[in-house]
């Protein structure tokens, strides 16, 4: 996806704001405790369990933001979309604006939030009807520019690499990206328009009008895919805080005011939908497309395939004949009797490592292949106890 630049800068220097530590971007804080269990999440052809850690799904994780990020475009792009194609001609034009307020003054946390009401206001002044918007709290200072320009200048990056995606892959953190970015509270609004003007904002406001997307159709994906392009975008590095909705909807695009249920058939929704999950790829699922391990070029496959797999001699032979079968084998079988419910849980050490994770998953299957090689134990007499074998 192509950068797309923030508008032109509106003061000479920053006040300092009440909210520096509350507000962020997404992936700047502290992963929940369930995001960090490491889990089996694919096999490949080749034999390799390919092990992972289990998705949050939380905007503010450091690892899994950007699964959240799905969800978050598919819902204002199905709106959109659906908004769009209730419209006819010029209604169907939809831009990308961005309203800033007053810089000359600092703002709290609560005024932050309250000024994002204020933006709807701006912004139907201007001429916008409606639309998604997302509150942004920073922006990049100048050392973050002249630090993302030398990386261009000296080929390190594409001139289209974005800076926001520069910075975050520089830092270390929130500590390390503060570094480079600065307080400057304003919208991000993708709306409805067919003419934006500034002139016409409140006093002390300013819009810009960042572009216009391409015209609409229902059945072009590319129309799907510019959309998501700028909503993809001014997500990367919304204003995230705990307990406070990033994305809202306002005017004419509203829930109250628009209800695409009522003004859609039910073939255009179901066309909306499809044209949604191809351009966000809620399909794709989260794992990796090909085996991580080193010179093995095999595609990923979901474990449900992996009884199959175990089942087909041919295939354990191909896997046992490499160097490290009888390892691989052992990962397989160990994966196999943990999905299927027959182990106890892995221990804090192995589901707090991926390593580890499948050092516990060896072992177990060579316990399985320990116990199916054994012969069954021969009772003495009526009264002996049965043996039970335990994995």
């Amino acid at each position: 996806m192509s950068a797309t630049s923030d508008h032109a800068p509106l003061r000479e220097d920053t006040p300092t704001t009440y909210y520096d530590d509350l507000i962020r971007i997404p992936g700047m804080r502290s992963p929940p405790d369930r995001c960090r269990q490491a889990k089996p999440v694919g096999v490949c052809r080749g034999g390799h369990v390919v092990v992972g850690r289990s998705s949050c799904e939380t905007r503010y994780c450091p690892d899994h933001w950007p699964d959240w990020s799905e969800e978050a475009l598919a819902a204002p792009l199905r709106r959109l979309a659906a908004y769009r194609q209730a419209q006819d001609g010029w209604g169907r034009r939809l831009v990308h604006v961005v309203a800033s307020p007053p810089q000359d003054r600092r703002y709290s946390v609560r005024e932050f939030w309250d000024t994002r009401t204020d933006s709807y206001e701006a912004f139907e002044a201007a001429g916008v009807r409606g639309g998604v918007c997302v509150a942004h709290a920073w922006r990049t200072s100048d050392a973050g520019d002249e630090l993302y320009r030398a990386a261009v200048e000296h080929g390190d990056i594409d001139a289209d690499y974005g800076r926001w995606r520069f910075l975050r892959e520089i830092s270390e953190g929130w500590e390390d990206l503060i570094q480079y970015i600065e307080a400057a509270p304003h919208y991000h609004a993708i709306a409805p328009s067919e003419d934006v003007s500034g002139d016409d904002a409140p006093a002390g406001w300013v819009v810009d009008n960042m572009g216009s997307l391409s015209r609409f159709e229902i059945d072009d994906l590319a129309c799907y895919e510019e959309m998501v392009g700028r909503l993809a975008y001014i997500l990367s590095h919304g204003a995230e805080q705990l307990d406070k909705m990033m994305t809202t909807y306002f005017g004419e695009v509203h829930p109250a005011a628009f209800n695409p249920e009522e003004e859609l058939t039910a073939e255009e929704l179901a066309k909306i939908d499809e044209m949604v999950e191809a351009a966000v790829g809620l399909d794709d699922g989260h794992g990796p497309e090909e085996c991580p391990h080193d010179g093995c070029e095999c595609r990923v496959m979901d474990l449900i395939h992996l009884d199959e797999l175990l089942a087909d001699e041919e295939w354990v032979q191909s896997v046992r004949d490499h160097t490290d079968g009888g390892e691989r084998l052992a990962i397989l079988r160990g994966t196999q009797a943990y999905i299927k419910g027959l182990t106890d849980r892995p221990p804090p050490s192995a589901q707090s490592d991926l390593e580890g994770l499948k050092r516990w998953l060896k072992r177990q299957g060579a316990l399985t292949t320990d116990r199916s090689n054994r012969s069954p134990p021969t009772r003495q007499s009526t009264f002996a106890p049965s043996v039970v074998w335990s994995l």
